[in-house]
C-alpha cells in the first residue's frame, strides 16, 4: 500500500511541471490571438429579402446603429433599426413598398470575444405599407397575375423577432446574418394582406467602433 501511494505521489509530482507548461502555453496562445470583443458602437448595413406572399419577395436595405454597454462584457446590444423595400413592378414579382423603423435589444449567446457568435433579438416599431392601386389585370390583355397577395395602405405598430449570427473577420469588421419576423399588430380587416407577418432574411456587414 505504501509503495502504491509512493508511485501515485511520484506520478502527481511529475505531472505538475507538465500542467504548468500547458497553462503557460495556453496563456501565450490566448495572448497571441487578437481581441475580438466588440467595441461600444456598431453600425450595420444589410441586404434584406422579405417574403410578401407565396410567390413574391421584396428586396430591401436595412440599417442598424447600436450601442453595447460595458456590463455583461459587451454581450447586450441596444439598437435603432430601419428597413426599406421599394415597390417592385416586375409583372412576375409585384410587391408593395414596405418600410419599418424601431428599436431593439439583442444578446450574444456566447462570450463576446468569440469569432462566430449567434444572437437573439426582440424589438418593436412602426410598420408601413404603401400599396398604390394597380389597374385591373385581365388575361385577355396579356396580363399575368400570380399569387402576389392583396395589399392596402397601412401604418401599424409591429414586433420584431430576430435570430442571427456574427462572423468576425477582424476586430472592427464582422459579417452579420439574420432571420427576422416582422409582426404587424392591431391591423383592421380592410388592410388585407398588409397585416400578415413578414419572414425576412438578411446578410450584411457590421463596423465596430
Amino acid at each position: 500500500m505504501l509503495r502504491l501511494l509512493t508511485i501515485v505521489v511520484g506520478l502527481f509530482a511529475l505531472t505538475l511541471p507538465l500542467c504548468a507548461q500547458s497553462s503557460e502555453s495556453q496563456a501565450s496562445e490566448d495572448a497571441a490571438r487578437p481581441d475580438l470583443t466588440p467595441g461600444p458602437l456598431e453600425i450595420s448595413v444589410e441586404r434584406s429579402f422579405m417574403n410578401m406572399s407565396t410567390a413574391t419577395t421584396g428586396y430591401g436595405i436595412a440599417a442598424r446603429i447600436g450601442y453595447r454597454p460595458a456590463g455583461m462584457l459587451r454581450r447586450i446590444l441596444l439598437e435603432v433599426y430601419g428597413l426599406h423595400a421599394p415597390k417592385d413592378r416586375d409583372p412576375y414579382n409585384k410587391t408593395p413598398q414596405v418600410s419599418t423603423v424601431g428599436i431593439a435589444s439583442s444578446i450574444l449567446i456566447r462570450d463576446a470575444h468569440r469569432r462566430i457568435n449567434p444572437y437573439l433579438m426582440l424589438g418593436g416599431g412602426v410598420y408601413h405599407v404603401d400599396a398604390q392601386k394597380e389597374p385591373a389585370c385581365r388575361p385577355e390583355d396579356g396580363c399575368f397575375k400570380g399569387d402576389g397577395g392583396t395589399f392596402r395602405d397601412a401604418t401599424l405598430p409591429s414586433v420584431l423577432m430576430n435570430a442571427g449570427l456574427y462572423l468576425t473577420i477582424i476586430p472592427r469588421l464582422a459579417v452579420r446574418t439574420g432571420a427576422q419576423l416582422y409582426i404587424p399588430l392591431c391591423a383592421p380587416d380592410r388592410v388585407l394582406d398588409s397585416a400578415n407577418t413578414r419572414p425576412t432574411l438578411s446578410v450584411g456587414m457590421t463596423v465596430r467602433l
